[in-house]
């Protein structure tokens, strides 16, 4: 069934002009909103045209902190950076340039302020380790330039309540890296210099800020040990924060008919590496060439859906769009996230990784991507490089978010996410156009490709064919699930009995969430609750086996029982994140937790298909909520305007 679908994208897939629109893409040092973003729009918009795709433009969306969408968020400022330059004073004897912003355009923070012209002297205060805000006295550090070794945002609140004028930073890896290791250390990367950021926002510190290598930073750290006065540094930044532009780039292939509903391809432009993340637009620029030639060509049958292609900055700058089309967002059957997706490995470490869908929204694009994913890197080298031995190592993870943020219930739009991790040059002046591989580009256009146009051409048969993919991916997860709880040191039957029953209810999710490429089809439906049925019936035997090969006494553990009134109303979001209530409804929803049932783990289970009973079901691992509760937090959210009943 693939085999045909396989061969002709990876016969049509040109990875060398795949790398070269990398390469130019990664020219333009597209980062955040403003100059190199408009840059690396402009050149997406016309690669579009040319690659056959209909309707490239760029929408031009406010990045002005003020304009709202999606219940309240703001895309940032435009920065504009001019020049920037730090260079040593005192002592006289090692006065020179550190780094400029000509050289290298990351060693200036992203959204740094201006100084005044000709710049700043000032005098540098050395820290490391962590500086919490309220390790700091307001203006002890009145006019100076803190020099870390952190993260530059994680400091920026501390340095601006201690009156610094500025950051220095020589920090190769942000935070958030540590529970992603491995952790890059100074010493695996000397001549590294991180991309950072600061806030965009009106409310930000007014800092400004030069990123190091850790080379760089090595030998001003000496510096300032050995000197006999302070050290002082001249900071000149030629920068502006303007209310501008949020560039949205925008290319579709139209269905036939089929037209009005409509399959996503996301990858953001707000990062400036050739993988992270020219890799993914450009990917997304070859996947329409390919798609549209193969079938204009008749090489397979005509698109139904519409295709449609989006790259703006990393998750908010999609949201202007999506709240345009929010009363749309049920035509959309399904989505895929390109992000990273061009790293050789041999070069930067890591393994492509397909993260799942959420726990609380599980889907089939799972069973589908992996299945996709194998068939790709079972493709011999030879389809798209002359190293035989060039590798493509995948596994899956959790659900990230990142830009297949459009899984959660809210949009539910089921969205895979395919990245590759880890990267020894992650987030730096060290991700370039030549350690892309063209092995790995071609083998991740076979698997997005045939995605794609499975998720473009599906009717009930093919429906049909994915949930019966999801039932062998949730078997797999379950008897993944039982070696898990083999592994303890203490078994636990009950607990991987709870276990056993929650992954069978998300399966059952899987199963029916394929009816989207068929609604109206009785015939299919019938068949989805069959096999739904199956699976719960597979899924509680397979928890009995469980109870026993774990050494389970006696019965298995009766299942909870869910009992109510109202079991059968479906809640839906009105929001995509639950409200900070305040008042009277705060008060209530405070009262409602007293007894620690924790009713807001509900909202993540609203995805506006689940009935009252349903949620309370997937709600028992981890600790049952009463439907009553349920209903009584719903209610809540119904006054807040956060949630409201679906009809009928």
């Amino acid at each position: 069934m693939l085999r045909p679908l396989i061969d002709a994208i990876a016969r049509e897939f040109n990875p060398g002009l795949c790398i070269q629109d990398i390469r130019n893409h990664w020219s333009c040092r597209c980062t955040v909103p403003g100059p190199g973003m408009h840059r690396a729009a402009a050149l997406l918009e016309a690669r579009y045209r040319e690659n056959g795709a209909s309707d490239a433009r760029v929408y031009p969306f406010p990045a002005d902190d003020r304009s709202e969408w999606l219940n309240g968020r703001r895309n940032p400022l435009e920065w504009r950076p001019y020049g920037a330059e730090l260079a040593v004073v005192s002592p006289s004897a090692e006065a020179g340039v550190i780094c400029r912003w000509s050289d290298e355009p990351l060693c200036l923070i992203c959204n740094s302020r201006p100084t005044p012209p000709g710049g700043v002297e000032a005098e540098v205060v050395v820290q490391q380790g962590l500086l919490p805000i309220d390790g700091v006295v307001a203006g002890q550090w009145s006019g100076r330039i803190l020099f870390t070794d952190q993260f530059p945002s994680t400091v920026a609140a501390a340095a601006h309540k201690a009156g610094c004028i500025g950051l220095i930073s020589d920090c190769v890896s942000p935070p958030w890296l540590a529970a992603h290791p491995p952790v890059r250390e100074p010493q695996d990367v000397p001549d590294l210099v991180m991309w950072t950021i600061f806030s965009g926002r009106r409310s930000a510190p007014p800092l400004f800020g030069f990123n190091l290598s850790p080379r760089q930073g090595q030998r001003l750290r000496a510096l300032a040990r050995s000197a006999s006065a302070p050290l002082r540094v001249r900071a000149v930044v030629e920068t502006e924060m303007v209310e501008g532009i949020s560039d949205l780039v925008h290319a579709a292939l139209p269905g036939t008919d089929l037209a009005h509903e409509e399959v996503w391809l996301l990858a953001h432009l707000s990062e400036p590496g050739a993988r992270d993340n020219a890799s993914g637009c450009c990917m997304g620029l070859e996947l329409a060439r390919v798609l549209g030639d193969l079938t204009r060509r008749g090489v397979l049958p005509p698109l139904r859906r519409t295709i449609r292609f989006l790259h703006a900055t990393e998750v908010e700058g999609f949201l202007p769009y999506i709240e345009q089309r929010r009363q749309d967002l049920g035509n959309v059957v399904a989505g895929l996230c390109c992000d990273s997706v061009g790293q050789d490995f041999a070069l930067c470490g890591g393994e492509a990784v397909l993260f799942l869908a959420p726990e609380a929204n599980a889907s089939f694009i799972d069973g589908l991507m992996q299945t996709l994913l194998a068939a790709a890197a079972a493709v011999p080298a030879r389809r798209f490089t002359a190293d035989n031995y060039a590798i493509f190592p995948w596994h899956t993870e959790p659900f990230f978010g990142n830009d297949a943020f459009i899984a959660d219930g809210f949009f539910d739009i089921p969205t895979p996410q395919v990245s590759t991790w880890p990267d020894r040059h992650y987030h730096s002046n060290q991700d370039l156009p030549h350690q892309i591989s063209a092995n790995t580009l071609g083998r991740m256009a076979i698997a997005f490709g045939s995605y794609l146009y499975l998720m473009a051409t599906a009717g009930a048969g093919e429906a049909r064919w994915l949930a019966g993919l999801a039932v062998q991916d949730w078997k797999r997860r379950l008897a993944a699930a039982v070696n898990d709880a083999l592994l303890e040191a203490a078994p636990a039957p009950a607990a991987a009995v709870a276990r056993l029953r929650h992954l069978t209810l998300q399966a059952q999710d899987a199963v029916v969430q394929t009816a989207r490429f068929a609604p109206a089809d009785a015939s299919l439906a019938a068949d989805l609750r069959s096999l739904s049925g199956r699976v719960a019936a597979w899924g509680e035997n397979e928890a009995a086996e469980a109870w026993a090969l774990l050494g389970g006494k006696g019965d298995v553990p009766a299942r909870t029982a869910v009992a109510g009134d109202g079991l059968g109303a479906i809640p839906r979001r009105c929001c995509w994140t639950a409200p900070v209530l305040e008042g009277g409804l705060k008060d209530r929803l405070a009262a409602l937790s007293a007894d620690g049932a924790k009713p807001s783990r509900v909202w993540p289970w609203i995805n506006g298909h689940r009935s009252v009973g349903e949620i309370a079901e997937r709600l028992v691992h981890g600790g049952a909520i009463d439907p009553a509760v349920i209903h009584a937090y719903l209610g809540i959210m119904v006054e807040a305007g956060a949630v409201a009943w679906v009809e009928g």
